[in-house]
């Protein structure tokens, strides 16, 4: 296939299935309980149908104040699929003044009438029984309110409130928080073939995509077993497993599905896969063009689709049987026979030369 059909921007070391050359062995063979080694190169073609609701969500409500998807804010394109690792600290930054509000509001009200009747004076001459009463009474009432207020009061805090009060300071947390998402962003690059992975102070693992490994991983709860993805490198055994794409899922064909999805992103012979988030860019990618083309796909499938309709109808049951039905059993690998071909002193000269050392 010509540049014309691949597109101009993609290298030569963007990742091709069908043309994976030597590799070397892991210098170290990983064997863990619970984890099964998935296949490269062979596709089902399912999206993960538990994401799809919401990222049908997602795309219609960013298309009514973005609906040329230009905004730097939407992060996914026909060239890059970009995410943030789970971050437990950033989420509690994004939480902590909602959460902070909420319970000022349910138990400020109560210790307040609390200090109130004890700094009044004919409050002490009252019948005992009469107070407590009233302090009963004021709290129902008060929680009450709580439950009606929360909502709406969170809602304008977080919006119009915390707008106003940070307006001074926007271009400042602007670039601040723009600092800590870099910080945090990972990709997929289609075009170059590379994973970057972030790592945290403003350290990246980067590598081409053929390096990684991709693992099911068995999760024991209480509530039962559960799987997720992780994605291991596999000349330095780094395991990266705290990423958006390794949510912990009850259904196992979910994150096969999620690793089809991935593996056939980054594969520039084959067509964007038809998930909601990378529609409005199909266009712009030759080789997805050509297949939407040649199989008459509606360009606003996802974007004009009724949710709800799909939802309660054979669309949704459609993704759902396809993803449960197939046999991935059956998948063969096209990386494996690569394997040993070249030694790891040869194979160091043909890497890209940001990648990560090995």
């Amino acid at each position: 296939m010509n540049e014309k059909q691949y597109g101009p921007d993609v290298t030569d070391t963007a990742f091709r299935a069908t043309d994976i050359g030597p590799l070397p062995k892991s210098p170290k063979e990983r064997a863990r309980v619970g984890e099964e080694l998935q296949p490269v190169g062979n596709y089902a073609g399912t999206i993960p149908y538990l994401g799809t609701i919401q990222d049908v969500e997602a795309l219609q409500d960013h298309e009514r104040s973005d609906p040329e998807f230009t905004s730097k804010d939407w992060w996914w394109d026909h060239q890059k699929i970009r995410f943030l690792n789970d971050k437990l600290g950033f989420k509690f930054l994004i939480l902590v003044v909602p959460i902070s509000w909420v319970i000022t509001l349910w138990i400020g009200g109560p210790a307040l009438m609390i200090w109130a009747l004890g700094e009044m004076q004919f409050v002490a001459e009252l019948p005992a029984l009469v107070v407590g009463v009233f302090i009963i009474l004021f709290i129902l009432g008060w929680f009450a309110f709580a439950v009606w207020a929360t909502p709406i009061t969170t809602n304008w805090l977080m919006s119009t409130g915390m707008g106003f009060v940070l307006k001074p300071f926007e271009k400042a947390i602007n670039q601040r928080l723009d600092k800590i998402l870099e910080d945090g962003c990972s990709e997929f690059n289609r075009v170059t073939g590379q994973v970057r992975l972030a790592m945290g102070g403003g350290r990246f693992f980067k590598a081409p995509f053929v390096e990684f490994d991709a693992y099911v991983d068995r999760v024991i709860q209480q509530s039962g077993v559960f799987y997720r993805l992780i994605l291991v490198h596999r000349y330095t055994q780094k395991s990266f497993h705290k990423m958006a794409f390794s949510s912990i899922e009850a259904s196992k064909s979910e994150v096969l599905a999620t690793w089809d999805m991935l593996q056939t992103y980054m594969d520039v012979t084959q067509p964007l896969p038809d998930t909601p988030r990378l529609e409005p860019f199909r266009h712009l990618d030759p080789v997805t063009a050509e297949h939407d083309k040649r199989t008459g796909r509606n360009p606003r499938c996802w974007r004009d689709l009724d949710l709800e309709a799909w939802k309660n109808g054979e669309g949704w049951n459609e993704v759902h049987r396809r993803q449960e039905s197939y046999p991935w059993g059956e998948r063969t690998c096209k990386l494996t026979p690569q394997l040993g071909k070249i030694s790891m002193e040869e194979y160091r000269k043909l890497r890209p030369a940001d990648a990560w050392p090995i």
